[in-house]
């Protein structure tokens, strides 16, 4: 008779359950509303304001953040700390493929939240600071600025990668990929969709910069 896990594995398998299906619902479908959204930079200043517009007419647009978009977030980021923690880095002893996957997550993982924060002070803090609304025209600034292009190239560059190769993760750890065949054709459709994302969001930032090209 096989003797039940302990209750600390139990545990542990529980969080890591949930930080999986937190990062595909509701973070993965939030970042990818946010990259519909910034698409709309493509279109000029006009529709981007009113893109913008139509999300403060959300009844109650101001809890259903805070419960939908930061809490989750919050809750993500604080598993992902705890696990990366937890984990054991073995790349260089073990230079598998997989291994460097882990690494690029956990790694970018700690990317994404720096950039949320930075990304949450020029969209949110400082308009609210100075005493103006976020704009179209306060993006495009912002995107002329050397240091807070990089910021948002490299940000946007971890998120696409860390909720790509989520995905993938996700369908493993919950058995939608179980056989060699499905892992390594979901693998190529992950790294397919980074690709795609990556692009969506810098063809954004060009979009600030009056150079988006329609995708």
């Amino acid at each position: 008779m096989k003797a039940p896990a302990p209750a600390h594995d139990t545990r542990r398998f529980f969080w890591l359950r949930l930080h999986s299906l937190s990062g595909v619902v509701p973070v993965g479908l939030f970042v990818l509303l946010h990259f519909y959204t910034n698409s709309f930079s493509q279109l000029g200043p006009a529709a981007f304001d009113a893109r913008l517009a139509s999300w403060e007419k959300i009844p109650f647009a101001a809890a259903f953040q805070v419960l939908f978009i930061y809490l989750p977030i919050l809750f993500h980021a604080a598993l992902g700390i705890w696990i990366t923690l937890r984990g054991k880095q073995n790349t260089l002893a073990y230079p598998y493929f997989g291994n460097l996957r882990y690494t690029l997550q956990r790694l970018s993982g700690i990317g994404v939240l720096l950039f949320v924060g930075a990304h949450v002070f020029k969209t949110k803090i400082e308009p609210w600071w100075e005493g103006f609304p976020m704009s179209f025209a306060h993006m495009s600034e912002a995107m002329r600025e050397p240091i807070t292009l990089t910021v948002y190239v490299l940000g946007i560059l971890g998120t696409t990668y860390h909720l790509a190769n989520g995905l993938w993760t996700f369908c493993i750890t919950w058995g939608l990929a179980v056989s060699r065949r499905a892992q390594r054709w979901l693998s190529v459709l992950s790294f397919v969709l980074f690709g795609i994302l990556f692009l969506v969001g810098l063809n954004a930032i060009l979009g600030f910069l009056g150079q988006g090209v329609e995708l």
